[in-house]
């Protein structure tokens, strides 16, 4: 019998007109008996003491995930550059370097967009990090962009008190005070309770206080002012996602299942909307691998990384994937493609141990 340890996938959100809250990268836990594998801590390489390991992801104000490259730079309270890290399409990254034992501050600079230098927290190193980036003005994109925020046709169907409570929002949201933000858009619903754009922003500003009750009323408010629309869709999935990971966590296998058949459900509907979303179809595969819906699982998965190649978590899945279906050889072959293209990956080392057991357990 193999023995192995499996990873999980956590979570991370779409928005529109704004970002939400981005989850830790995936975590091993060990196989249960059940198909709800149960996390814990992950193992990590030894590292250097002033060497640091931060992930993160760019979302920009409307449009959620940018569909670009994005340069992030590191660099010293004085401006010397430490060193750099690259997005993929889903807007995610990692950067692995020296910083630790000094002041580190985190710059991105595109154009169209006001430039964004923050210094991170001692707590933030080594985690998780969320970087919203605001336009220098608010226009329509000509054909093909991505969607932006025209004020001036908001005004035509908003009233304009609602509209210019809105912009105050917008403008308030990259200095990072979150309540003051939802201050301004709880005027501006006072004023205009079918202001979609506002109702999906206020879901994603609770998403930075990590208030998941409150988002979720908002993003579901906001898919029902626009059917059309994917983001609060997208949003709605990945929330139902990570309360089922949480249920999962306190062992309530039950209420689990019912959270991740919720995020099934919502994240096809999102596919509907925008096919070309590399994280829904991300996130919808997890969803079915908790559910044990093996090959649909496959399948999503396999679709996200054609959309975005970048995208290392639904690879981290796929492995889990395979190993439920005793698949181990073709386990085996995305471990070591992974770790051939990851060299440095935080999970190298649980991998590692994965490979090996089995490695043995196929007496190679």
């Amino acid at each position: 019998m193999v023995c192995l340890v499996f990873l999980s996938l956590t979570a991370w959100v779409q928005a529109q007109q704004g970002g939400a809250q981005n989850p830790p990268a995936p975590q091993p836990a060990p196989a249960p008996s059940n198909p709800q594998p149960q996390p814990t801590p992950v193992p990590q390489p030894a590292q250097r003491q002033d060497d640091v390991t931060i992930s993160g992801r760019i979302v920009l104000d409307a449009s959620g995930s940018p569909d670009r490259t994005i340069e992030v730079r590191f660099e010293t309270d004085g401006g010397q550059r430490i060193g750099y890290a690259y997005t993929g399409l889903s807007g995610e990254f990692t950067y692995r370097g020296v910083g630790a034992s000094q002041d580190l501050y985190v710059v991105v600079e595109i154009e169209g967009f006001k430039p964004y230098r923050e210094r991170m927290a001692y707590a933030s190193l080594g985690g998780h990090i969320n970087i919203f980036l605001e336009r220098e003005r608010f226009k329509a994109v000509e054909k093909g962009g991505s969607t932006v925020v025209d004020l001036k046709q908001l005004r035509t169907r908003i009233p304009g008190k609602a509209v210019d409570e809105y912009e105050k929002a917008l403008k308030e949201s990259p200095k990072g005070d979150a309540a003051k933000v939802i201050e301004r858009l709880e005027r501006a619903l006072k004023l205009a309770p079918d202001f979609y754009e506002a109702r999906n922003t206020l879901g994603v500003q609770y998403l930075r206080l990590q208030k998941y009750q409150e988002a979720e009323a908002a993003f579901e408010r906001a898919r029902d002012l626009n059917p059309n629309a994917a983001d609060p869709l997208i949003n709605l999935g990945t929330i139902y996602y990570q309360e089922g990971e949480m249920q999962s966590d306190a062992g309530r296998a039950e209420e689990a299942a019912g959270r991740f058949q919720k995020a099934v459900a919502v994240l096809e509907e999102s596919i509907h909307r925008n096919p070309l979303s590399a994280p829904a179809h991300n996130y919808l595969g997890a969803a079915l691998y908790k559910i044990a819906s093996y090959e649909r699982a496959e399948s999503m998965l396999n679709r996200a990384l054609q959309l975005d190649e970048g995208l290392q978590q639904a690879n981290l899945t796929l492995i889990n994937v395979y190993t439920r279906q005793s698949r181990f050889d073709e386990a085996l072959d995305k471990i070591n493609t992974y770790l051939k293209k990851n060299p440095d990956s935080p999970q190298r080392a649980t991998l590692q141990g994965i490979k090996e057991k089995i490695e043995k357990a196929l007496n190679r």
